[in-house]
């Protein structure tokens, strides 16, 4: 199916008079063995050849840049598969291969080349012997000073693709950190995705913080400390993504599932943790409303993470942080199911990997037995007990009783005790405390009773 759709945008080139050449990631990805669905095309003209092409195949066109001499569409031929047509820098192909970042990404091809599936590449700059070597290297010139990103771009290949930055690349980096300051931030948090939705992206946030980048991208981290936590925690967080089994927390099936689509916002998570130092009343069931306008926050919306984004790493890190302070004694062998049920209750949504954040965050992690007897281990697998087979369960019935009822039996108006018998009907019913609806009525009458008694 590929090669069709190769072969009929051969026949365009050709009808169109250009010389179109496959380069990049796509020869990369060919040489590595990799399933490729992402391919590139340098050629003159190439925004006309591009939306030929779409209105030929009836595919969707989306433009990538729209920087007049430096133009890039993306023609989506079907979900995970993309030709992207980019102008040829230059006048020629080798020309336009000197302007691009590493070596391995500056190899061309003629398409009917490619198509007859030559391995003769157009390779200037070595980057066969670089991929065959697991080299990641700059090129001569202005690479970094002419789009900083490149920086970050070169610790997202060290985790895609598991290659070494080789000495000199490495030096310049750091010499140009700053420079990523001046990268639209947009482009920052796309980058960030990759290199953090990678399976082993831990070692790369250890050579970004060795090189200085990691400072440049996120300050506040450094305020107190020239080595954040962050470095250590990210690295166990990724072993405990990795092989969630270990812990002996379950139901193993839904954990996973949420690791999956999650992967990197909860990397992310585990490197930003550190600048939530608001400290929730648990105890009381009283919670501070956490705010993308705090520290957190703030960091998260200059990168322009979208607003499911900022809330789903805030909702993560505030249940880290509400057990990190509580150290989750109530969920230990004899757990205080009124504390635990308070718990899960204001950090629902971050519970999973807040818990697996407070695993993480630890000077070492158990191994094999030890995982069994460690007591915070203990702790999380109870929290993740109670709410996958009591509390979830409990809230997909329907409450014994609604705001109307309330209304109805009492006849009060809605206000701050409103909710607070709304609130403690709930945790009564999911604590199996109350289970008919003549004993949630009567259990709301004891609340009301008390409060009315405190106010007299």
């Amino acid at each position: 199916m590929i090669d069709k759709n190769l072969q009929s945008l051969m026949q365009l080139s050709k009808a169109c008079g250009s010389d179109i050449y496959v380069v990049g990631g796509t020869l990369r990805d060919r040489l590595l063995k990799k399933k490729c669905s992402d391919f590139d095309f340098a050629v003159s003209g190439a925004s006309t050849l591009a939306r030929k092409y779409s209105r030929d195949t009836s595919s969707p066109i989306v433009p990538l840049d729209t920087t007049p001499g430096r133009e890039t569409f993306r023609v989506v031929i079907r979900n995970n598969l993309y030709f992207d047509f980019s102008e040829l820098q230059g006048g020629s192909i080798e020309t336009d291969l000197s302007l691009r970042d590493f070596t391995f990404n500056a190899m061309a091809v003629p398409l009917h080349a490619f198509i007859n599936g030559t391995e003769r590449f157009i390779d200037p700059h070595n980057g066969k012997a670089d991929i065959k070597n697991k080299t990641i290297r700059m090129l001569q010139g202005p690479v970094f000073s002419n789009d900083p990103l490149r920086m970050l771009r070169a610790f997202r290949f060290m985790s895609t693709i598991k290659f070494q930055i080789e000495e000199h690349t490495y030096k310049q980096i750091s010499a140009l950190k700053e420079k990523i300051n001046e990268v639209a931030p947009e482009r920052i948090y796309s980058e960030l995705n990759y290199l953090l939705n990678s399976k082993k992206a831990s070692p790369s946030i250890s050579a970004m913080h060795d090189s200085g980048l990691l400072k440049c991208l996120f300050p506040a981290l450094y305020k107190n400390t020239n080595t954040p936590p962050s470095i250590r925690v990210v690295a166990f967080m990724e072993t405990l993504l990795s092989n969630p089994k270990t812990t002996g927390a379950k139901p193993l099936a839904d954990i996973k599932k949420l690791f999956q689509r999650k992967r990197g916002l909860i990397k992310l998570g585990a490197i930003l943790y550190p600048l939530k130092k608001t400290i929730p009343d648990i105890a009381t069931g009283r919670q501070r409303k956490w705010s993308r306008n705090s520290k957190l926050g703030i960091v998260l919306t200059d990168l322009r993470a979208s607003n499911a984004d900022i809330d789903f790493i805030i909702a993560m890190v505030s249940c880290w942080r509400s057990a990190s302070v509580s150290k989750l004694d109530f969920a230990g062998c004899m757990p205080n199911m009124h504390l635990l049920y308070q718990f899960i209750h204001h950090n629902e949504k971050g519970l999973i990997p807040g818990l697996f954040l407070h695993l993480a965050n630890r000077p070492k992690l158990p191994k094999g037995e030890k995982w069994k007897t460690d007591a915070t281990s203990i702790a999380v697998r109870n929290s993740l007990d109670f709410y996958f087979h009591v509390y979830l369960p409990a809230k997909s019935n329907k409450p014994l009783l609604d705001g109307n009822d309330i209304k109805q039996q009492f006849n009060i108006i809605p206000d701050s005790l409103f909710k607070i018998i709304l609130d403690k009907v709930e945790e009564a019913q999911i604590l199996r405390i109350i289970s008919t609806r003549a004993e949630a009525i009567h259990f709301a009458k004891g609340i009301l009773d008390s409060h009315r008694k405190e106010s007299n």
